[in-house]
């Protein structure tokens, strides 16, 4: 009798991409990415609000809360994802539960810099997250019931990458309109991505789980998609703070 037992990652394990194929992809993804970024600074709402020397108090107190929201919605699903891509990859699954694990209780710097601009704990959490928060985090949940986790993994890939090449310049600029002081949490936060190299990281398990030409293209798609629903909650930022704030003067 036939062995009834699957989805457990025992079947051909041997990478799609070898390890040449592999940086040459990235490279490629990289490119659209940096396209991605060209587009945002265009087409986004107050993209570089948080580079200017006037930083609106309420965005930047508004993006710390939603941040740290973002980051406990997201694990949620994150953390079913291992399970999804352990059926698929023990390697990848691996890789993935360790980068959660150095990323699972980064909410609490971000929480600690906003007490530093005098929101409390408490007041945290008694603010409702955006619309927009609430969709990526049910795009994710979308994601691993009907096409598998390779999208909630390509997530990580944008942010990381996005972060480590703009963090610091963004950094720069806060500590000059917020004060090094008040930004600790978030120096934290990008140290670690910088120095435990997650964009890297989160491409090893990237390299697991594409397993054909098809997941390159939805990959490719994935990116896209993640950068419209980020854009959504911009938007929305934006509207409820600066746009206010311009409602309430004229």
């Amino acid at each position: 009798m036939k062995n009834r037992v699957s989805h457990v990652g025992y079947g051909n394990r041997k990478p799609f991409l070898s390890a040449a194929a592999a940086v040459e992809l990235r490279a490629e993804m990289d490119r659209q990415i940096d396209a991605q970024v060209v587009e945002w600074y265009a087409n986004v709402p107050e993209a570089a609000h948080l580079e200017s020397k006037n930083v609106d108090s309420a965005y930047y107190k508004r993006n710390l809360i939603e941040t740290a929201w973002r980051i406990r919605l997201l694990r949620v699903a994150e953390s079913k994802a291992l399970t999804e891509i352990a059926k698929q990859s023990p390697e990848a699954a691996q890789v993935w539960a360790n980068y959660e694990m150095e990323e699972m209780l980064h909410d609490e710097l971000f929480i600690q810099d906003l007490a530093k601009v005098g929101v409390s704990r408490e007041e945290f959490l008694a603010t409702e997250p955006y619309l927009s928060t609430k969709l990526l985090a049910g795009y994710f949940s979308y994601l691993l019931d009907h096409e598998g986790p390779l999208g909630v993994v390509a997530y990580s890939y944008l942010v990381e990458y996005v972060n480590v090449k703009l963090e610091p310049r963004k950094l720069v600029a806060l500590k000059e309109s917020i004060g090094e002081k008040n930004i600790g949490g978030q120096i934290s936060h990008s140290h670690t991505d910088i120095n435990d190299d997650h964009p890297g990281e989160v491409w090893a398990a990237v390299r697991h789980l594409i397993r054909d030409e098809q997941d390159i293209a939805a990959f490719r798609k994935y990116l896209e998609e993640h950068q419209t629903v980020l854009a959504l909650y911009f938007k929305e930022l934006a509207d409820d703070t600066i746009g206010a704030d311009e409602k309430t003067a004229v």
